[in-house]
């Protein structure tokens, strides 16, 4: 008789399908407002950041950009889910 397959150990990360919500000036960078991205799973939201296509990875993250996920907003350090639509916001100004 085989013995069943060992499983995968509990903290390997597989990557998950995310959609990513661009807004104002990503959004202008990218060409588009809606991408989807292989993120692996677990990983904070934060690191959507990092897979955004050129040039906006290259542009230093300001402190105070904002994620919402699922529409609600979260901290940088939120885990991200199959599935999930991440928000990315960066700060306005205007008067």
């Amino acid at each position: 008789m085989n013995a069943p397959p060992d499983d995968p150990p509990v903290n390997q990360a597989h990557d998950v399908d995310v959609t990513v919500l661009l807004f104002a000036t990503l959004k202008d960078l990218a060409g588009t407002g809606c991408l989807r991205l292989a993120i692996p799973g677990g990983a904070p939201v934060r690191s959507v950041w990092e897979r955004l296509p050129q040039p906006i990875p290259s542009l230093p993250q300001p402190d105070a950009v904002r994620f919402s996920l699922n529409d609600a907003w979260v901290t940088p350090d939120t885990p991200i889910a199959q599935g999930d639509r991440v928000g990315v916001i960066l700060p306005v100004s205007g008067g």
